[in-house]
């Protein structure tokens, strides 16, 4: 199997499936209020997938993470994008928490994400896909993602 660049996987992934984006740049405002306030304007029933956590200055990756677990029925695990998202970091780290530390680490921040939906493509396979073409180019992983 050849696997092609970061960003030639990631087009072509968002060139099958609905994708989106937003920023996080404004520590005043709750990380999770903004999650719920950008999804709760999109009307897709299935929010299954990947997103990207990019430093906005750079548009370095940050962090590549899946939201749906399939379980062995085939059905998905309640947690989708959105709620992938707001949910705790590391175990016990606050979403609002993690995302604030970030923010002030690296600046203003830009979430994507793409929605698989009925797709045969599963969301630990584009994970897994697009850590491997991230490896491949770096060398490492991206610097908030502990293991692969």
């Amino acid at each position: 199997m050849k696997i092609r660049s970061f960003e030639e996987e990631l087009d072509c992934l968002k060139n099958e499936h609905i994708h989106g984006r937003f920023e996080y740049s404004d520590r005043k405002i709750a990380f999770k209020s903004l999650v719920t306030f950008h999804f709760g304007n999109i009307h897709e029933m299935e929010k299954h997938g990947f997103y990207i956590i990019r430093q906005k200055s750079t548009g370095g990756v940050l962090y590549i993470g899946k939201a749906g677990a399939i379980m062995q029925d085939g059905f998905f695990k309640e947690q989708d994008v959105p709620r992938r998202l707001k949910n705790v970091k590391g175990g016990d780290l606050d979403a609002d928490k993690w995302f604030s530390s970030l923010l002030e680490e690296k600046g203003a921040l830009v979430i994507e994400y793409v929605f698989l939906g009925k797709s045969p493509i599963s969301p630990s396979f584009a994970e897994a896909l697009l850590l491997q073409a991230y490896f491949n180019e770096k060398g490492c992983l991206p610097i908030r993602n502990k293991a692969f």
